[in-house]
């Protein structure tokens, strides 16, 4: 295999992770075709262009985005920019024409799935899909008051399970989803776990962290890293919060590193802000805003304990980022958390959204130093366990079975 090509239509590698759509979903493609590089695989990453033109960016030696104009300029929501998959998929199709040939497509998210399904014809060569999230699953735990997910969508991935060669899952529990939700077949659905760059996430000074993110050297700090939507249940952080201010000897303040995101991102992180002034913590919550992620263990390190309070979370990269830091883990027992987080190990999962119980978990954590040196021991032993190289071999593996075979279910044993 020498060229890949990727689609990840809607969030482009080159946004940093919580910034508008873009999140772990992002991490994932760009640090996958950047490790298969190190194999001799050349990937283009081709993406919607947001400024009108066809841009192409070399952001590895063998790593390119492309970015082609579909739809109107400007941000586009997830809502819209299904219209402009046509305009898409000719620009994509008119740049390879120019010179480029591909040996297999994989798409991620369903819309790439769609333009995917057209270009796999096309060039006459396998797909791959990563759906990443599902609607099903979401709307199956949606937070009061989000909108659900729309028919178009689950319309869309259904497509895509029934049209693509193999149906990566990131968890046992989504190739679960996949089969009972969406009936795929099992023989065409193939588990592999996302990875972590333990170059840039590794355990640091505390102390020095504290100084390069300017929080306060004396605080016990719970840390959250995502994007800001109903999704991600950060009133439960918040209400958590309340309790745990009068039950610590020392200050505690919840740090938000991340964005809004979605058409209820503005509103969600308003009502999180009223929410803390009616709590009476308002001085003791911070939201940073969305940090470069080559920042982002700086925060880590930073931090006592990591927040993951999702309704539904497909993986969870930031508890894989936060354990690698050496950093324990406070989350909702959902997804994929319970690969990554050994409940009463290396932190907790809790089954209620409880603010008490998140309360009364979290508290030993931040209190006791001893407790929290053992589970953080454990989260780096627990991350040790998922690279991006096992994650790329995994993947290159299953590429050129699809290249050789007929048969695609001869390649997901």
């Amino acid at each position: 295999m020498t060229r890949l090509a990727v689609v990840s239509y809607h969030s482009s590698p080159l946004i940093e992770p919580g910034v508008g759509d873009a999140g772990g979903m992002t991490v994932y493609v760009r640090a996958l075709a950047e490790t298969l590089a190190g194999s001799g695989v050349a990937t283009d990453v081709f993406t919607r262009s947001s400024s009108g033109f066809i841009e192409v960016a070399t952001i590895h030696p063998d790593v390119r985005v492309v970015s082609i104009p579909a739809g109107p300029p400007g941000t586009l929501s997830k809502d819209r920019s299904i219209d402009s998959i046509e305009e898409f998929l000719a620009g994509v199709t008119a740049f390879a024409e120019s010179g480029s040939r591909y040996d297999l497509v994989h798409s991620h998210y369903w819309q790439s799935g769609l333009a995917g399904i057209s270009l796999a014809r096309t060039w006459d060569v396998p797909l791959v899909h990563s759906h990443h999230t599902l609607a099903r699953v979401k709307n199956g735990s949606l937070a009061p008051g989000d909108a659900p997910e729309p028919y178009v969508r689950i319309a869309g991935e259904q497509r895509v399970i029934k049209e693509a060669g193999v149906l990566i899952a990131s968890t046992e529990e989504e190739r679960h989803q996949l089969a009972s939700l969406y009936r795929a077949p099992r023989d065409r659905l193939k588990t592999i776990f996302p990875g972590v760059d333990h170059a840039r996430f590794f355990p640091g000074d505390r102390g020095a962290a504290r100084v390069a993110t300017g929080l306060d050297p004396d605080a016990a700090i719970l840390l959250y890293v995502g994007r800001i939507q109903p999704l991600k249940g950060l009133d439960l952080a918040i209400r958590a919060l309340e309790e745990l201010s009068s039950a610590l000897e020392r200050r505690v303040m919840l740090v938000v590193v991340g964005g809004a995101s979605g058409p209820h991102g503005r509103s969600e992180e308003q009502r999180l802000l009223e929410l803390a002034a009616d709590l009476g913590v308002a001085d003791r919550v911070a939201f940073a805003g969305p940090q470069p992620h080559p920042r982002t263990p700086d925060f880590y390190r930073a931090a006592d304990l990591v927040a993951v309070c999702s309704y539904s979370e497909s993986f969870g990269l930031s508890a894989l980022e936060a354990h690698a830091c050496g950093i324990p883990v406070i989350g909702t027992d959902v997804g994929g958390l319970s690969h990554i987080v050994a409940d009463g190990d290396s932190g907790f999962l809790i089954a209620e959204r409880d603010p008490s119980l998140f309360a009364a978990r979290a508290k030993p954590l931040l209190s006791d130093p001893d407790m929290r040196d053992g589970f953080s021991k454990q989260a780096v032993r627990s991350a040790s366990k998922f690279t991006w190289e096992r994650t790329a071999m995994e993947m290159l593996e299953l590429y050129e079975c699809l290249m050789s075979e007929d048969l695609p279910e001869v390649c997901t044993c």
